[in-house]
């Protein structure tokens, strides 16, 4: 006995009964591992006491035991553990039954408590022995002051007692306690202990009455521990909730004074002892269970008299009459009104009216409407009630605790007709689907649902097995079913008819000749591109030169790729297509901007372009440190094929690859499916992919692709933002640009995901909002920059906001997935990454940190406009950058060529496309198509026609307009082996001196001194990275190392196969006070994101992806990452925990929701949370092991930004039921290393049911190693994956253990 609370000092008789008490209690552990009626999944601790020794018999509370599948385990006083398992549970009273083996516990001898509910009197000293929050036992003094309080009320929602009274006692019950033994100095029972009121230091004791009852039941029909039997218990209801009354109440109810003579005058009935007690009041009914055999036959308000013959004035005499009259008829005489009312009722079985079983649709939890469900929502019995929604059924907006009347046009009644249903449904398919909730029953609501069998495969029915205390799942209901058909939604599909072999090889021929074969196969198409490039080529001096050079190589590569696609009928970057909307002008034009007709047809070709996007990420794929479940954004159809299209989105909409997406388009009533093809891995923008043959022919008739132009937009120029509304109405304005090269610098969030760096976008002066995505777009329809949507925190707070990503960026990467449409090998594309994240820093501040002033005057004259140099913000963990670069280095040139944005790098590290290209490395369409005959003279460097400002190449700049030139070397000053530094017809150019650095001698870090390295091609296209295509056997590597790199980018090709991803550069940088040479290997990531998903113990593990890996440090042998955990799990119980909790859906544009509460800012939420927490604490503070309602909604924190859930300043919330963890990593299971999934999957999959693992791993932001133990449980949580199906894009679910059955 470890502590004693309470007034009175132990005398040496509660000494001694205390000793005998104390070793029987056990403190439990408890995990629900399914959502089933009105409790969630979830782990908690409480507390039991042995009442059978001889088999192993445990009393606890009902509310611990729970309806559902549970696993649990008991700890006795000396900390040995043994699993028990339940064996009864009331329906109605608050206590249940769980049962251990005897013969297992090894290291002491355990007793028994007897139970002694007569023994029970007003006044009588108790002692309460429990645990306190699992972690000590408490021994608490009282003295029982009722015998008749009324049940406690938990909450609306959840699980109440009723039909019975209470003991009352003031002794302050804690959490943990129920569950608790209340006994008297003879150390018998005479309470259990359920609930307690902290602020009146009440505690609430439900009598042993009904207790003794079942336990003699189960001990008559099991005389051993071995071979348990599930015996048969009656238990009786009339579906009919009493309240107890006293007399100066009925009397108002108009009861007759010569009855109410009558009941005083007969003997009383109460809990315990009580000699002498006279009634004092009567049994009312108080409410009645719709649609039951009482519904026709009660009124509310009717007042108990006699049963069978027999006053009643006591629960315990109608609960003996009912339990001993199951299917029976009874005759009740009442008092309504003042008239006496004899009718007779039939006695319903509690246990047939109880679900047993469940139906797991898709990580949810569906089962008939349950006694304590339909009491509290006043609905008939056996209803399809949603327990938890879980992913299919929270994707059609179905919410928890709604009633399901409708499936696909068919009345599902009960359980099984919504199972016979929903299995004749495929994947894929959509059905209507009609449901209502408690609180709005009068208006059923219609929702669609989109069957899905892909991310949790069939739906699995659970049925409850007494005799074993376990659940049985089996895939075959109803029994007899027909099986599931085949899914409809169709593979990828085969290399479309549109872009054949023939023309994919065509497409990469004209891009790598620069846009020539453009002209000859697309005809105007061509034309129109060759303008768009000279047009790009025109770029203000405002704008880098590198990115207007390189713009413009990428719009004659677009104009190739454009051109063949035209061959076939369709454009891909290309503004060509002559019919692409209702009103343009023979030349595939729209009206010019001042026509009459220009805004109609602008709003025709909108229209035919834009598409909303609906993506919803499944609760078992939320990898990637993914922020939400559900997203929505406008979208624009650039490729519209036969079997292809091909839609641009922003990657606040499309976040990660395992995910749904829905697309509606504008031009047409219709809604496909759409796979993600491609996530860039630095920029804001995501390509995926639908089949038009799914749509109806009006609506592939109707929509068509919308060109790209490449051309960069100035500061002051005008475009015209658009995009669509949530109820798909087209939304446009005309805005100005105001800056046309803004740094975005997106911190890191507390839980590593997706942020967009390495960009200069666009900002406008006027627009829809900073939720509001879509496009920029010209007076000629085209569009010139994704309008998407960003997402960062702002201390712990979720913000978003809208910028401009120029088209340039995106149009190779279009190109390389059009291309991919030739290949029946190659579905994926791979980026090239320097694995080093930049940030820009002004040359003042440059200068005041030493860098030579020589460097600051040369990068000044190269960029008058920023006046910057990029400086090392951080590298990639594992990196060849990681080795070769710190944090703080200026990043002064690459391949010799000086840098001063991100437009510079990202064109410099991607190569030449394979084919033909001028002597210094310029693409020959491009340099044949400048204005006035004028070629780049040295690099990728455009000229600049007509401009005004310098206009300064990649590598150098021809003279224009008599400006000053830039300072660049040309292409291959230096180093041996470097080509000629004039194109074709170059203009004059001004001799050039070297960068200050080539006469520095520095050595490189890591290797001897060298002169510059050989110049290599530079690059032709404005993408972010080098678009490389990955082969599917390919492996991936977390940090590329080339040791046969091709440093020129010979074999590297842009468009080229899929073995060239990395490649070595020749770095200049600023470094502890000198300027270096460095070669640095680049890195290369996967073009679909994370591809492959464990599911082990109930946690989510993946190899860590790159936002991870950005926080610059990675031990070697972690790449086995928790992202995820489950409640209810192993994981969840045993504390294998992962980054912060994920909500279950969050909306893009929309606000969230709390309990009915509308949510738009963390303030709203916290001013909420502390709203419910105190109402909580306030009316159900009688049990804080057991949550209320209000605190379970405040913890599963539905529908809210992630770290919304932090509520530090609540200290008594337990914060790890919300996952306020950090991100872990296992780096040892059973002392044997896991450096990766396959090692991993190798050490644990001969491990058995109910094994105990030893785990160790690291914290991400301590990086301090811990070690945990947790427990197998392969029935309710069995090992499986989902990995990507690189042929077809799609995900499939492989089962690694069998489940035990």
């Amino acid at each position: 006995m470890e502590e004693v609370q309470g007034d009175a000092l132990p005398s040496d008789e509660w000494k001694a009964a205390l000793e005998r008490v104390v070793s029987c209690v056990v403190v439990l552990k408890v995990t629900q591992t399914r959502p089933f009626d009105t409790e969630s999944a979830g782990s908690s601790y409480a507390t039991g006491f042995v009442v059978d020794k001889k088999r192993g018999l445990i009393l606890t509370n009902r509310h611990v035991v729970t309806p559902g599948p549970i696993v649990a385990d008991a700890i006795f006083l000396n900390r040995e553990e043994l699993p028990v398992r339940p064996v009864y549970r009331d329906p109605v009273h608050d206590f249940g039954f769980l049962r251990f083996d005897p013969t297992k516990l090894q290291f002491m001898s355990v007793g028994e408590i007897p139970l002694a509910p007569e023994a029970a009197a007003v006044g009588l000293d108790i002692r309460v022995v429990g645990n306190d929050s699992g972690e000590k036992v408490s021994i608490l003094a009282g003295v029982l002051a009722r015998l008749d309080r009324d049940a406690p009320v938990y909450g609306r929602k959840g699980y109440n007692d009723f039909n019975t009274f209470y003991l009352q006692a003031a002794s302050g019950t804690k959490g943990g306690s129920s569950g608790s033994p209340v006994v008297d100095v003879r150390g018998r029972a005479v309470g259990l202990n359920a609930g307690g009121k902290n602020k009146a230091q009440s505690a609430y004791y439900l009598p042993l009455d009904r207790v003794v009852r079942v336990l003699h039941i189960l001990q008559e029909a099991n005389p051993t521990h071995e071979s348990w039997v599930a015996p048969s218990i009656p238990r009786g209801d009339l579906l009919t909730t009493f309240l107890f009354k006293g007399f100066d109440d009925v009397r108002r109810l108009g009861l007759r004074q010569e009855t109410e003579a009558a009941v005083r005058s007969a003997a009383a009935r109460s809990h315990g002892s009580a000699p002498g007690l006279l009634p004092t009041g009567m049994l009312v009914v108080d409410s009645i269970v719709p649609k039951s055999a009482a519904a026709s036959r009660l009124e509310v308000g009717d007042v108990l008299v006699r049963l069978n013959g027999s006053i009643v004035t006591h629960f315990l005499q109608i609960e003996d009459c009912f339990d001993e009259s199951v299917d029976k008829s009874v005759e009740l005489t009442l008092d309504r009104g003042g008239k006496e009312v004899d009718v007779s009722i039939e006695v319903t079985d509690l246990h047939a009216v109880s679900p047993s079983s469940l139906l797991e649709v898709c990580g949810g939890s569906v089962h008939a409407l349950s006694y304590q469900a339909a009491r509290n929502s006043s609905s008939p019995l056996g209803q399809v009630f949603v327990a938890e929604a879980g992913y299919m059924l929270g994707r059609a907006l179905v919410p928890k605790h709604a009633i399901i009347t409708q499936l696909a046009g068919k009345a599902t009644p009960d359980l099984q007709s919504f199972a016979s249903v929903l299995r004749t449904l495929p994947h894929g398919a959509r059905a209507p689907l009609e449901y209502f909730v408690f609180s709005d029953r009068h208006r059923p609501k219609n929702t669609l649902l989109y069957v899905d069998r892909q991310w949790y495969g069939t739906p699995v029915f659970w049925t409850r097995d007494d005799a074993q205390g376990v659940w049985h799942p089996t895939t075959e209901y109803p029994p007899g079913a027909p099986p599931t058909p085949e899914a409809l939604t169709p593979a990828l599909p085969p290399p479309p008819a549109d872009v054949t072999t023939d023309n994919g090889a065509a497409a990469a021929a004209a891009a790598a000749d620069g846009g020539g074969g453009a002209a000859a196969d697309g005809g105007a198409a061509g034309g129109a591109l060759a303008a768009a490039a000279a047009e790009g080529r025109r770029a203000s001096g405002r704008h880098r030169p590198a990115a207007a050079a390189a713009a413009a190589a990428a719009a004659a590569g677009a104009a190739a790729a454009a051109g063949a696609a035209a061959a076939a009928g369709t454009a891909a970057v290309a503004p060509a297509d002559a019919a692409a909307a209702e009103g343009r002008q023979a030349g595939g034009e729209l009206p010019a901007a001042g026509d009459a007709d220009h805004q109609d047809a602008m709003d025709c070709h909108l229209r035919s372009c834009l598409v909303l996007a609906d993506v919803e990420v499944p609760l078992v794929c939320l990898v990637d440190g993914v922020h939400g479940r559900s997203f929505a954004g406008s979208g624009v159809v650039l490729y519209h094929g036969e079997s292809v299209g091909i839609v641009l989105l922003d990657r606040n909409t499309v976040i990660v690859g395992p995910c749904d997406i829905s697309i509606s388009f504008c031009s047409h009533p219709a809604e496909v499916a759409a796979r993600v093809r491609f996530l860039h891995p630095l920029h804001n923008f995501a390509l995926v992919s639908y089949d038009p043959r799914e749509l109806p022919p009006d609506a592939r008739a109707a929509v068509r692709a919308a060109p790209l132009c490449t051309e960069p937009l100035r500061r002051g120029e005008s475009v015209i933002l658009a995009g669509l509304t949530s109820c798909l109405r087209l939304m446009q304005r005309r805005s100005i640009i105001t800056n046309a090269s803004s740094a975005i610098s997106i911190p890191p969030t507390d839980v590593p995901r997706f942020r967009a760096i390495h960009e200069e976008v666009l900002k406008l002066d006027q627009d829809f909002g900073t939720s509001f995505s879509g496009i920029l777009c010209d007076d000629k329809g085209r569009v010139r920059a994704l309008w998407g949507s960003y997402a960062e925190q702002e201390e712990k707070v979720e913000r978003e906001w809208c910028a401009g990503l120029p088209a340039a960026i995106i149009a190779p990467w279009l190109l390389q997935l059009i291309a991919l449409g030739s290949s029946t090998q190659q579905r994926t594309l791979c980026v090239r990454t320097l694995d080093a994240e930049l940030e820009p820093l002004l040359l003042s501040k440059a200068a005041q940190h030493g860098l030579p002033q020589e460097w600051v005057t040369t990068l000044s004259q190269l960029d008058p406009e920023r006046r910057q140099v990029l400086r090392v913000k951080s590298t990639v963990a594992q990196s060849h950058a990681a080795k070769v670069l710190s944090s703080g280095d200026m990043l002064l040139a690459i391949d010799g060529r000086p840098v001063t944005c991100f437009a510079d790098v990202e064109a410099l590290m991607s190569p030449s496309p394979s084919g033909t290209s001028t002597a210094d490395g310029s693409n020959s369409a491009a340099a044949a198509a400048a204005p006035g005959g004028t070629a780049a003279a040295g690099g990728s460097g455009a000229a600049a026609g007509g401009g005004g400002e310098d206009a300064a190449g990649g590598v150098g700049a021809g003279q224009a307009g008599g400006e000053r030139a830039s300072k660049r070397r040309k292409a291959g000053a230096a180093g041996a082996g470097g080509e000629a530094g004039a194109g074709a017809e170059a203009t004059e150019a001004p001799p050039q001196s070297p960068p200050p650095s080539e006469a520095t001698g520095r050595k490189r870090r890591g290797g001897a001194p060298t002169a510059d390295a050989p110049t290599p091609a530079p690059a032709a296209a404005a993408a972010a990275t080098a678009p490389v295509v990955a082969h599917p056997q390919a492996e991936l590597p977390v940090a590329a190392a080339n040791s046969g790199g091709d440093g020129g980018g010979g074999g590297d090709s842009g468009g080229g196969g899929g073995g060239a991803s990395i490649r070595e550069l020749s770095l200049t940088v600023f470094h502890s006070g000198a300027v270096q040479h460095a070669s640095l290997t680049t890195g290369s990531e996967d073009g679909v994101g994370t591809r492959r998903v464990v599911h082990w113990c109930g946690a989510q593990l993946q190899l860590p992806h790159r936002s991870v890996r950005d926080q610059g440090f990675l031990p070697d042998g972690c790449s086995v990452y928790i992202s995820r955990w489950h409640h209810g799990s192993p994981s969840h119980r045993y504390g294998l925990y992962a980054d912060a909790q994920m909500p279950d859906r969050v909306g893009a544009i929309t606000s969230y929701r709390l309990n009915a509460h509308e949510i738009f800012t963390s303030a709203q939420f916290m001013s909420v949370v502390k709203m419910l927490y105190e109402k909580a604490v306030k009316a159900h503070a009688e049990d804080p092991a057991i949550t209320p309602p209000e605190l379970a909604a405040i913890l599963e924190a539905r529908r809210l930004p992630p770290k919304w859930t932090t509520l530090a300043r609540f200290p008594h919330l337990p914060g790890h039921v919300l996952g306020l963890y950090a991100v872990h990593f296992i780096t040892e299971v059973n002392g044997q290393a896991t450096p990766d999934l396959d090692a991993f999957l190798a050490v644990v999959r001969p491990l058995k049911d109910g094994d105990f693992v030893r785990v160790k791993m690291l914290q991400m932001e301590t990086w301090q190693p811990k070690v945990i133990t947790l427990k197998m449980d392969l029935k309710y949580w069995p090992t499986w994956e989902l990995a990507l199906d690189e042929e077809t894009c799609s995900w499939k679910r492989v089962l690694i253990s069998e489940p035990l059955m």
